[in-house]
């Protein structure tokens, strides 16, 4: 009796803890999934969050990478634009070389032009000069020729005093022989006239065919009783006003023209 009581106790008591042990296994189970599932939530935000994480750090990374992209870019940009500015600047230096030699080409050109300038005024001043004292005569010599009474015919004497000024002349580059021929008052004045350029013919005449004056070097005129030189009431001022005036003119310079007559004092 005994045992079998014993046996039933024990199988309930055997009973009780199994169901003791399901009962606490159940509550147990049941806390462990109470305590996991928050951290499992934690976990799985967390894990969440590092997937967001992994991509914005990707997107950063792409970012970083674009940036880096733009930033070679940039430094190839950076790059260009130095060589550029440098060849630039190498241009802008070469140009200034060139504007400089271009000016100094210009400061020549205008002190050549200036010097020319100089010169030709110098020159023109100096031709001026020349031009001036070759219009200026003075006269080397003369000579008075007398005719007689309703003459024009040369005498020895004549023809002698134009034989010495006809020498003077003689190997002078420039020079003029003024011929003038005067009569006395007797005779009209038309024939007066007409006589006094007879005997200026005569003159001329003889030097150039007896010297081989050129005649573009003869002046001659005829005035009749036009500057008497004596007083024509008495027979010796008739004389006097019965006559040719040759002169010798050469220009006023110092060329062998002028230094030429300086031995022959004019008469």
């Amino acid at each position: 009796m005994k045992r079998g009581t014993l046996k039933m106790k024990n199988t309930w008591l055997a009973g009780a803890m199994a169901l003791s042990l399901i009962g606490t296994g159940c509550a147990t189970k049941k806390y462990v999934a109470q305590q996991i599932e928050p951290v499992q939530q934690r976990v799985t935000g967390t894990e969440n969050k590092n997937v967001e994480q992994d991509k914005a750090i990707a997107s950063q990374g792409n970012e970083i990478q674009e940036l880096d992209r733009d930033l070679s870019r940039t430094k190839e940009k950076l790059t260009d634009v130095d060589n550029k500015a440098t060849q630039a600047g190498q241009a802008a230096k070469a140009a200034d070389q060139k504007a400089d030699g271009a000016q100094q080409a210009a400061n020549g050109a205008q002190q050549a032009a200036t010097n020319a300038k100089t010169f030709a005024e110098q020159g023109l001043d100096r031709l001026g000069r020349t031009v001036d004292s070759m219009n200026k005569f003075q006269m080397a010599k003369s000579a008075t020729v007398l005719f007689a009474v309703a003459q024009d015919k040369l005498t020895a004497d004549a023809k002698q005093q134009l034989d010495d000024l006809a020498k003077q002349a003689s190997g002078l580059d420039r020079y003029v022989i003024e011929i003038q021929g005067f009569t006395d008052k007797t005779g009209p004045p038309a024939y007066n006239e007409t006589l006094s350029e007879r005997r200026a013919e005569a003159v001329a005449r003889y030097l150039a065919v007896e010297y081989k004056i050129p005649v573009r070097n003869l002046t001659l005129l005829g005035e009749g009783y036009a500057q008497p030189v004596a007083d024509d009431k008495t027979r010796d001022g008739r004389k006097q006003n019965r006559r040719v005036e040759v002169k010798l003119w050469v220009p006023e310079t110092g060329s062998s023209a002028g230094k030429a007559v300086a031995a022959g004092p004019a008469q």
